[in-house]
């Protein structure tokens, strides 16, 4: 039997090519809106992450904290929450760091180093802009910290544009996918009226409601994978070339998890739009409004 549901899926579909082929076209489109919201999405909480990441807040240590104060000041910074990393840099490390940078020698001027030693704290992804006000403020009253140095403003500015946009997105991903269903519903509503003769024919001879959707659930899913494949070529066609122009951009981790939400979206969206109507098909031999 099952092998009778799929065969007679193929034929209708190729009895049908151009409303098979207007299908594929309209789960095409709006897999392809979906699909292009959530990878927005993720993409906007992947520069959110990163910026987040890239935030630096610089102690630094008063000469005259012993290395067992030291010690336990670095295990108080570790300890706070948000704090993801601490990095300490002695006086020489320090010195090697700003001749690095600036490529001036201050040692032979200087016979003492100026420098101060000092931690490099990261923060986790979850570091807000109040949050981090708090811990450089604790920070500052700490035994031992001179000063604390940050430079986080800009980030937070760049931020608030993140987060403005992803409210945008979550806005186009909620009318994406309004508009995906309707045109979704739409085709499948023009496709079924094109074969209620057939129905009728079928429902004359004796033929069960089961034999009449199975098979057009069954073309659902098969037209909703073919749609998805296409989108998962278009996407990852698009995303080497877009990398091949900005090798920096990496969304690698992310493509495995959009392949597969593009194939589910397939193989649910098809056969959804062909199950909303047949519901309405009976035994009756009337014609499909």
């Amino acid at each position: 039997m099952i092998k009778f549901y799929i065969s007679e899926s193929f034929k209708s579909i190729g009895r049908a090519k151009l409303s098979s082929f207007i299908t594929v076209i309209t789960l095409s489109i709006s897999i392809g809106f979906i699909g292009l919201s959530l990878a927005l999405l993720l993409l906007s909480n992947k520069i959110e992450t990163a910026w987040k990441n890239d935030i630096k807040v610089n102690v630094f240590i008063n000469d005259s904290v012993s290395t067992k104060q030291l010690a336990k000041l670095k295990l108080e910074i570790k300890e706070t929450e948000n704090v993801r990393r601490v990095i300490y840099y002695s006086k020489k490390e320090a010195y090697n760091k700003f001749v690095e940078m600036t490529g001036d020698d201050f040692d032979k001027i200087l016979e003492i180093n100026p420098l101060p030693r000092s931690f490099s704290i990261s923060f986790s992804s979850k570091i807000d802009k109040v949050s981090i006000q708090k811990i450089i403020t604790t920070f500052k009253k700490k035994k031992g910290v001179d000063d604390v140095i940050y430079d986080y403003n800009l980030t937070f500015t760049i931020l608030d544009y993140v987060k403005s946009m992803k409210v945008v997105i979550y806005i186009m991903t909620f009318l994406f996918t309004l508009i995906s269903f309707y045109l979704l519903f739409s085709t499948s509503k023009i496709i079924i009226a094109q074969k209620m003769i057939q129905f009728n024919t079928m429902k004359l001879v004796g033929a069960k409601l089961s034999t009449i959707k199975i098979p057009l659930l069954l073309t659902g899913i098969i037209l909703g994978f073919i749609a998805a494949l296409i989108c998962i070529v278009m996407f990852n066609t698009s995303y080497l070339v877009f990398k091949t122009f900005y090798p920096r951009f990496k969304f690698d981790n992310y493509l495995y998890f959009i392949n597969f939400s593009i194939l589910l979206l397939g193989i649910t969206l098809g056969p959804l739009g062909m199950g909303f109507f047949t519901k309405k098909i009976s035994l009756k031999i009337e014609e499909f409004k």
